[in-house]
């Protein structure tokens, strides 16, 4: 599942909300990284996630946001 888009068309519903992912952390040698991603709505945190590599991470954050402001949205 693509979290990331299903979560941006849940926000565009409302034109003036606004989601940014941030890399919050990285570490790990260049061969085994891990990345720790935030997403924001309007500037406040709203998920969280952990990823080999940072499209992950924001694909757990995605996740973890959506299943945190729409509850059932995802079943």
């Amino acid at each position: 599942a693509d979290y990331k888009t299903r979560l941006q068309e849940i926000v565009q519903q409302n034109p003036e909300e606004r989601l940014s992912y941030v890399v919050e952390q990285e570490s790990g040698p260049d061969h085994d990284k891990h990345f720790d991603v935030e997403v924001l709505l309007n500037g406040k945190p709203v998920g969280k996630g952990t990823g080999s590599s940072k499209k992950r991470a924001e694909q757990s954050a995605a996740e973890n946001a959506i299943e945190r402001l729409f509850p059932g949205e995802l079943d």
